[in-house]
């Protein structure tokens, strides 16, 4: 058995998210399966063991790497080279297979060339190995025959029992246990602080950069693991393991996509129960996706929207930077989450209570008035010249006398309306900045509330306090402006962590007696789409309000089929195959005689029929008119995520205003009520400009039994599209107007077209 060449993919490219990552993709003849959660991670994160399977003795090569890796690290247990062409690797001895080590083996680590992973898997199921990290690249991010090999190497897991981090991966550390199945740069930095964090990326190049670079910021580690392409466990599954771990007080993820989506929403259900936050950098967001869509809300769904929705319903916490994920890890450090959204702030210098307020404003916190007991006391100890309002400017003048800085601490945390403390201590040196740190470690220990530092000053030029600082856990990042966004951070978990059982996905709801027969005929005879009756009754027959209405097949007289309706009336053509009525001039509203129902009736269908000869015309649809504030609700069944509801402001012009918010169903009132919360309209909800207010309460029950049609016609549907819906004033309820659905990828159908077009990144792979 040869090591792989020193060019290996997997050592010069950073792991890439395959096409059958993104929504709406398909181009790809591999789709990896979505894998059970393992038993235990134990075996992963504390390998009694390590096989490294195409070791080698060159150092340069990936075969060598985690061999010295683990020698410079002190791995405390045994390392077992598998070389069947050497008989002794770095003084250690080598194995011709895994199965002939005989010893306790939890964990291999695989660098032979792709064509050789399948047998080493087999190797390692024979041998007894929990899991293995294959560092080899050359499978479906090569395309062509690596799509084989990773199909193959799927199989081998299933058979063998043996679960894998990637292939085409970085490898993996733990700090605790000593373990670096690594190979590159990273190989040599077996001197990782221990701490708190664990984190997966997909990346690993630049998952290991963020790595070092949060490590320089006085972050520690435990568990990192680089995950490539995800053929067996993936990065929901290895979040959620880490939130397992008693060690582990935040978790962190670098990625581009899963085909696991929808399991970050149990991961962010464990992050709220364990108190533990999960942030995720979601990568790879500006694909414009797919440029063709049978309905409204498909044309407003992308996969980052999705993914925005998932983490804002799940209470997972997005960054954008490394300084994010830093400066909130060392205040969840402290073990102490706020029991509300309101900051106290202490500052020595005006200007910087002003930019945290304004920062800290922006990301929700509240700066109340101090109570008058507080303010009194900070009366007694503020020089004139300084500030009693929060912020508060206490100045530099009371380190002249610490026990007038210590006694500020101390009033401004036992005000009852303050949740957490920030202190802004500017870049204030030496002595003055040790004999602060010792009043603040001394202040944060006589409270449950969070203490937070903002100190700018040179670590080096103030070792004390430095170490004080670190020693008793208090939390200090350099500026205001982050301190006051990692406070906001974590005052919103805590607020999500209060209200978990509120956004916990309920049971979903099923209305008896639905009718699908027309479904399953349109789907039977070929049609792409249900015509605008079919799609009405389905929905109503789960709880959705529609309009009164009749349908006149062709030849027949509107006008005496719709003598029950109130005027004035819509006339609509009636076809499964005219998916936008407007566009072929098929709809006429505000009739209210009855010449003019009979004039619309004939000349929308002759409009129709002129624009689109190869549609079959039904006849017409003549409903009642409706009015209220206008808003479109839609389905989408996304390939990861599967049944999410957009809600969009506008109607029939929500395409063109894209005020737009999203949520993964099925889900309760809290989610339905955020959704309206997220519109950039949604003042319009509390009557705008003279208008009544809108019946929030009645909207929200709709996208909830929306929600659960949803989740329930997940198989039988691609896109539902409700628009517009006319939101009546508080107490008169909703109604529908219009409906489309659009049956489940048949070939030749729309929402077939929608999938086969890549998106922008994939064309670029």
């Amino acid at each position: 058995m040869t090591s792989p060449a020193k060019t290996s993919p997997a050592e010069t490219s950073p792991a890439k998210t395959p096409p059958a990552m993104n929504a709406r993709a398909g181009t790809s003849s591999y789709t990896p399966a979505r894998t059970t959660m393992p038993a235990s991670f134990d075996a992963l994160f504390h390998p009694v063991g390590v096989a490294i399977i195409g070791a080698s003795s060159d150092p340069t090569r990936i075969g060598g790497h985690p061999v010295r890796a683990l020698q410079r690290a002190a791995y405390p247990h045994g390392i077992y080279p598998v070389n069947p062409n050497r008989d002794e690797i770095a003084g250690l001895k080598a194995y011709p297979r895994a199965a002939a080590i005989g010893k306790r083996c939890d964990l291999a680590i695989i660098a032979v060339p792709a064509a050789r992973v399948v047998d080493a898997i087999h190797d390692c199921g024979e041998a007894g190995i929990k899991f293995a990290v294959v560092l080899t690249a050359g499978f479906r991010e090569t395309k062509g025959e690596g799509l084989a090999l990773e199909a193959a190497l799927s199989a081998a897991c299933a058979e063998t029992g043996v679960r894998i981090i990637g292939p085409n991966c970085q490898g993996m550390i733990s700090v605790p246990a000593r373990m670096f199945g690594v190979f590159g740069s990273v190989a040599e930095e077996t001197d990782l602080t221990p701490g708190g964090v664990s984190c997966c990326f997909q990346s690993g190049g630049f998952g290991y950069a963020i790595v070092n670079l949060a490590e320089r910021q006085g972050v520690g580690f435990r568990y990192c693991l680089s995950t490539g392409n995800e053929t067996d466990l993936t990065t929901p599954q290895l979040l959620s393991g880490m939130l397992d771990d008693e060690g582990t007080d935040l978790a962190f993820a670098y990625m581009e996509g899963t085909p696991d989506a929808r399991a970050l929403l149990d991961v962010g259900a464990k992050s709220l129960q364990t108190g533990k936050p999960v942030l995720i950098w979601k990568a790879a967001n500006t694909a414009s996706g797919a440029t063709a869509a049978a309905s409204h809300t498909a044309n407003m769904t992308g996969s980052y929207d999705l993914y925005r929705a998932a983490f804002r319903q799940a209470g997972l916490i997005e960054v954008h930077d490394v300084e994010e994920i830093t400066d909130l890890a060392m205040l969840v450090a402290q073990g102490r989450l706020p029991a509300g959204n309101r900051v106290g702030v202490m500052s020595i210098s005006g200007g910087s209570g002003i930019v945290f307020a304004d920062r800290a404003v922006h990301g929700g916190l509240e700066l109340p008035a101090f109570s008058e007991t507080t303010a009194r006391a900070l009366a007694e100890i503020v020089p004139a010249f300084g500030s009693i309002e929060n912020p508060a400017d206490v100045t530099a003048g009371v380190f002249n006398d610490m026990s007038l800085f210590t006694r500020t601490l101390d009033v401004v945390l036992d005000d009852p309306g303050i949740d957490q403390l920030a202190i802004l201590l500017a870049s204030i040196p030496g002595a003055p900045v040790a004999r602060a740190a010792e009043a603040i470690v001394a202040a944060a220990a006589r409270t449950h509330k969070p203490v937070h530092v903002a100190w700018s000053g040179r670590p080096e030029k103030s070792m004390e306090a430095a170490a004080l600082f670190k020693q008793h856990a208090i939390p200090t990042v350099p500026t205001p402006v982050r301190l006051a966004t990692a406070a906001a951070t974590l005052a919103r978990f805590a607020a999500d962590r209060r209200r978990a059982d509120a956004l916990r996905q309920p049971a979903v709801a099923v209305p008896d007696g639905i009718d699908k027969r027309a479904l399953y005929a349109a789907r039977d005879e070929g049609a792409a789409a249900l015509s605008e009756a079919e799609s009405k009754a389905l929905i109503a027959s789960y709880g959705v309000p529609i309009t009164r209405e009749v349908s006149v097949p062709a030849g027949d007289d509107p006008v005496r089929l719709s003598a029950n309706l109130r005027r004035p009336l819509a006339v609509k053509v009636l076809s499964r195959e005219i998916a936008h009525k407007t566009e072929v001039g098929g709809i006429r509203l505000g009739l209210t005689d009855d010449e003019g129902v009979r004039r619309a009736a004939l000349a929308v269908s002759e409009s129709a029929r002129a624009a689109r000869p190869d549609a079959k015309i039904e006849g017409v649809l003549v409903s009642e008119m409706a009015e209220g504030l206008e808003v479109l609700i839609g389905v989408v069944v996304d390939e990861n995520f599967g049944p999410c509801v957009a809600l969009a402001l506008g109607g029939v012009m929500a395409e063109a205003l894209q005020d737009v918010t999203h949520a993964i169903a099925p889900f309760g009132p809290q989610v339905a009520h955020d959704m309206m919360d997220r519109l950039a309209g949604r003042a319009l909800f509390d009557g705008f400009r003279g208008a009544p207010p809108a019946d929030r309460e009645a909207l929200a029950k709709l996208l909830v039994r929306v929600s659960h049609m949803a989740a329930d016609l997940a198989d039988e549907v691609a896109e539902i599209d409700i628009n517009p819906v006319f939101v009546r004033p508080r107490g008169e309820g909703v109604v529908a107007a219009d409906a489309l659905v659009v049956l489940a990828q048949a070939a030749g159908s729309p929402a077939a077209a929608v999938a086969a077009v890549p998106t922008e990144q994939e064309a670029e792979r």
